[in-house]
């Protein structure tokens, strides 16, 4: 735990206290030269590369060199048979192998100080393997957010019980990628932290969102910050919640965009 509390209280420090925050990652991230120009997005923008992907590596060390928050987005089982790549977690593992796998994804990015799942919608309904996980994020002292690709996921319950500091996707910008539908996301992201305080937004490199998120018209009632500063504010109160929810139960926070598998 020592490294992501000294992290999110470097973050912390820089913070000011206003009525709502939002939390932005950017999935996907390694596929294509073009995704180094995120790179000039808001500092506080959180990319979350995929491991196996060729531009990965590069982009992980500029974001490091730059001070940005880096995240691993590991490629796990959904619903359909899409090859997962050397880092992959299918839902066929040993516990060795799987523990191997996301072990070796992190040993590999040192620069990332959390993880997302990448599809998962089968694998994060799975109990074993969501505790074999969360074992190795709690060695490593890595946090976890659940993209939340499938509604029955128990991945971020499972966080709790390890004490992994954790978040959890409220809003999709671009399910949709076409700069109508992106729009009204946004609006529903702003809506949500106003509302709750936070919200988390998953957006990938598609051009459509990196051009909102270029202009990144955000009001002055809502501040920009990266998932470790938002889980310095939460430390104290996620100490006093429950470790185990029932599987499937929501809180209010949650507004998902669908209950389709990614």
């Amino acid at each position: 735990m020592a490294k992501i509390i000294l992290l999110c209280l470097s973050m912390l420090a820089t913070g000011s206290a206003v009525a709502a925050q939002l939390s932005i990652i950017i999935d996907d991230v390694g596929n294509s030269a073009r995704d180094f120009a995120l790179l000039d997005l808001h500092p506080n923008i959180t990319l979350a590369v995929l491991p196996s992907s060729p531009y990965a590596k590069e982009i992980a060390e500029q974001a490091q060199q730059q001070q940005r928050e880096i995240m691993l987005h590991l490629p796990m089982q959904g619903s359909g048979t899409i090859a997962l790549g050397p880092y992959g977690l299918p839902d066929n593992l040993e516990e060795t192998a799987f523990k191997q796998r996301v072990e070796a994804a992190i040993n590999d990015f040192p620069e990332a100080s959390g993880l997302n799942n990448h599809m998962g919608s089968q694998l994060t309904q799975l109990p074993t393997e969501m505790h074999w996980l969360m074992q190795v994020l709690a060695k490593q002292e890595l946090f976890f957010v659940d993209s939340r690709t499938h509604l029955a996921s128990i991945a971020q319950q499972t966080a709790r019980v390890y004490q992994v500091p954790n978040l959890k996707r409220h809003v999709f910008l671009d399910h949709q990628d076409n700069p109508v539908a992106i729009e009204r996301q946004w609006q529903k992201a702003l809506s949500v932290a106003r509302k709750y305080g936070h919200a988390v937004l998953i957006a990938h490199p598609r051009p459509h969102s990196v051009n909102l998120l270029n202009k990144l018209n955000l009001p002055e009632d809502v501040q920009l910050v990266g998932v470790a500063q938002r889980l310095a504010l939460l430390a104290p109160e996620t100490a006093t919640e429950p470790s185990i929810r029932l599987v499937g139960s929501e809180d209010s926070l949650v507004l998902p965009v669908h209950n389709k598998p990614l």
